[in-house]
């Protein structure tokens, strides 16, 4: 009896903490951390109801209330937690900068969260750092995968290129793309190109902060990988091979260029068209060429190797779209490409291009406000390149300033 009372006095004492856990608030906030005069939302995780309930934001310097307000109304988003209502605490108000926590009181308990900064450009200061870390250590250079892509065999041939360098898409997948979904026609992400005129473009347009946050060279290193690489993609017929594809065997030896089909099928249609990374590495390589910092290929090799692989793909571009049509990403990839080619060159044959392909992607404009992705109705839609579509445009805008 003494033994079943025990038990049933742990059961009911275990049963309260479980409540009490769950039933107590959480605070989410970004923990990376607020700009001034950017939105400042706290989320506040709760299973009931929160009436007329106050939030506070406290200085953690000084342990002191800098700012109060009421938490919003209740909503329930059933993707993230069954049985539970979240509430805002919005203090975007507040501009100060230093370090704080939200907390608020319920039941007569005091919750805090995790505590955060406001400082001026703080996601990029903080983020920027970590990404160009990333993609260093997301390098193809180790000895086994420089060795192996100095001499790569094309699918379907017995021709061997040198590829080495570049980036390894994922931690599980070292294998290295242009884009990866050429066959979908209508997806194509924009990836290694992309993501070396990100760099390009962030070096550019921030470069003072880079420099006090002392990160600017290693991202300009990054940088230059990333277009030495694309240049050692540029094939004697002056397209890009698409992809090096490891078959996901860990043996480097398996590795081989190709294009790819649905459920990894491989292919020899391994030429990039303008939607198929080409457009966005024409861009890079132009872009970069103005800096005048050579990797292992001059600033004229640069634009020199733009020059031929746009001239190539105005000739042979629907050849290696897989459906033989131009889309709207074309466009946008083109247009980005002829911009840049235009503002390293000042050449008019590319300013007349770009107003070319401005064109085309603007007639794509519907008046309701959204683009057609091809020459009927269907809709733009993305998953990576969503907002490229529009900011395609915005070297047009920028040509003045550079």
């Amino acid at each position: 009896m003494l033994n079943f009372r025990k038990h049933l006095r742990f059961v009911t004492i275990a049963l309260f903490l479980s409540f009490v856990t769950y039933s107590q608030p959480v605070i989410y906030v970004n923990q990376v951390g607020f700009d001034p005069k950017s939105p400042k939302v706290a989320i506040i995780g709760f299973k009931g109801n929160l009436p007329n309930t106050t939030f506070n934001l406290i200085d953690t310097k000084t342990n002191k209330t800098v700012f109060t307000s009421k938490v919003g109304t209740a909503e329930n988003i059933e993707e993230w937690l069954l049985d539970q209502s979240f509430f805002t605490a919005d203090f975007s108000a507040f501009q100060k900068t230093g370090n704080y926590k939200i907390t608020i009181k319920v039941a007569n308990q005091i919750y805090s969260s995790a505590s955060f900064s406001i400082e001026e450009n703080i996601l990029a200061k903080r983020t920027i750092s970590s990404i160009v870390h990333y993609y260093n250590k997301q390098r193809a250079n180790t000895p086994e995968e420089l060795e192996a892509d100095k001499k790569m065999l094309l699918f379907g041939s017995t021709k061997k290129v040198d590829v080495h360098g570049g980036w390894c898409d994922a931690s599980g997948d070292v294998s290295k793309y242009f884009s990866h979904l050429a066959y979908a026609n209508f997806v194509s992400p924009q990836q290694t190109p992309l993501v070396t005129w990100s760099l390009i473009n962030t070096s550019e347009e921030i470069s003072k902060q880079l420099i006090e946050w002392k990160i600017k060279d290693s991202l300009d290193n990054e940088a230059i990988w990333g277009a030495d690489y694309m240049m050692r993609c540029l094939s004697d017929e002056d397209y890009f091979y698409m992809i090096v594809f490891s078959y996901f065997d860990k043996n480097p030896s398996a590795r081989r260029i190709v294009g790819l089909k649905a459920n990894s099928v491989t292919t020899d249609e391994y030429q990039s068209a303008f939607r198929e990374g080409a457009g966005m590495a024409i861009a890079s390589l132009a872009r970069i060429s103005q800096w005048k910092k050579s990797g292992d290929f001059t600033s004229a090799q640069y634009l020199d190797g733009a020059k031929r692989a746009y001239a190539h793909l105005l000739i042979n571009n629907t050849k290696y779209d897989d459906d033989g049509k131009e889309n709207i990403i074309d466009d946008y990839c083109a247009l980005m490409a002829s911009t840049e080619l235009w503002i390293a060159t000042n050449d008019k044959f590319y300013q007349d291009e770009t107003r070319k392909w401005a064109h085309k992607l603007e007639n794509r404009m519907t008046d309701q406000g959204w683009f057609r992705s091809n020459d009927s109705n269907r809709p733009f839609w993305h998953a990576a390149d969503a907002g490229l579509a529009g900011c395609s445009f915005n070297p047009l805008f920028e040509k003045r300033k550079r």
